[in-house]
């Protein structure tokens, strides 16, 4: 009788689970969410074990959120016919995976390297933190792991609720509002539908995101401040820059001998957060001095009528729309101009 009693009340709990989860879902559907993928050094894995496909049915795109955001990985496969390989992270800069590129001698592949000077040129430590994270699990992971990420993968493709990022308790609970405290800074929180990634690491804002301009002012707060706070720290000397770029150019080089191709980006930016990267960051002392010394072909967005005009929403990234605009651009110049050669020849 005390079992019978124990299992209707464990049936009971369930049911009660699988309605709230069903609620949670519905709800979060009616307010226009949608399926994000958790960027999880997993799916990197995924993503980095496609480095080795041929070079003309691959593209590597490595460095922040703006290689994430701008380019169009839908776009991108329609037009080449290619697998656009997303091994950038948010916040990071790409010198660890050239570094890890590098370092794999079956890889020959061809790499769009981002050139986004306050985050190449970090020398704190905070940019490498995420790829060096990633990269270590990738070398580091079991076959249980890589199990249990395909797992993941058929429900988080169902379920819009298993976005951790956004949905799960600790983001959850950071979107109270907390009275200011005197002594400590913290920036206003992302709202969940700035950032929402596909299987291909692709990271985009929602129509939601774009169509409400008090969402996007809070993440132009957010890239105020940070250009302010950067500002404010002391510059190191030029040799330190030179140093850096030296050491760039040995992991390039090394691509290069094995018949690999690398080419930087420097993705748009607009309004304050443009005008502050071009104060902070002369054109002539990093992207002209980086071009110099690494060697490598460039394609700045600010060189060309199409891709100058572009207003990122929140100064720092592109909308969804203007992404497939600008990444048809970036196709067409690096078929034209630096002869990279894709699977497709289909014309643009």
């Amino acid at each position: 009788m005390e079992s019978h009693s124990i299992l209707k009340s464990g049936m009971l709990a369930l049911i009660l689970t699988l309605i709230a989860i069903a609620a949670y879902e519905i709800s979060l559907r009616q307010n226009g969410y949608t399926i994000s993928y958790d960027d999880s050094e997993s799916l990197f894995a995924n993503s980095r074990r496609k480095i080795y496909l041929p070079q003309n049915e691959a593209t590597i795109f490595t460095g922040s959120s703006r290689m994430k955001y701008d380019i169009d990985t839908e776009t991108w496969a329609e037009i080449t016919g290619e697998t656009p390989v997303q091994l950038s992270f948010v916040g990071s800069r790409a010198t660890l995976i050239l570094k890890d590129l590098a370092a794999d001698p079956d890889f020959n592949g061809k790499v769009l390297v981002d050139g986004t000077e306050g985050l190449l040129f970090d020398i704190s430590g905070r940019t490498d933190k995420r790829p060096a994270t990633a990269i270590k699990y990738f070398h580091d992971e079991t076959p249980s792991q890589r199990f249990s990420f395909h797992v993941n993968r058929i429900l988080e493709s169902g379920f819009v609720f298993l976005d951790e990022d956004n949905f799960s308790l600790s983001p959850c609970l950071e979107q109270i509002p907390m009275p200011p405290r005197p002594g400590y800074f913290s920036f206003p929180k992302y709202p969940a539908e700035f950032a929402v990634t596909n299987f291909d690491r692709q990271t985009q804002m929602t129509e939601n995101f774009i169509r409400d301009s008090s969402q996007y002012s809070i993440m132009r707060e957010v890239w105020v401040n940070i250009a302010k706070m950067g500002s404010k720290m002391e510059r190191p000397p030029s040799s330190v820059y030179d140093s850096l770029m030296l050491e760039l150019k040995k992991d390039i080089d090394i691509i290069k001998s094995r018949g690999g191709q690398v080419v930087f980006l420097r993705p748009p930016s607009s309004g304050p957060l443009w005008q502050g990267e071009q104060k902070g960051f002369s054109r002539q002392e990093f992207w002209d001095k980086l071009l110099q010394i690494t060697e490598c072909k460039g394609i700045h967005f600010m060189d060309y009528e199409e891709t100058s005009s572009y207003v990122c929403p929140e100064y720092s990234h592109l909308s969804p729309s203007d992404a497939k605009l600008y990444t048809r651009k970036l196709i067409q110049i690096l078929e034209t101009e630096i002869a990279w050669k894709f699977r497709n020849s289909t014309p643009l």
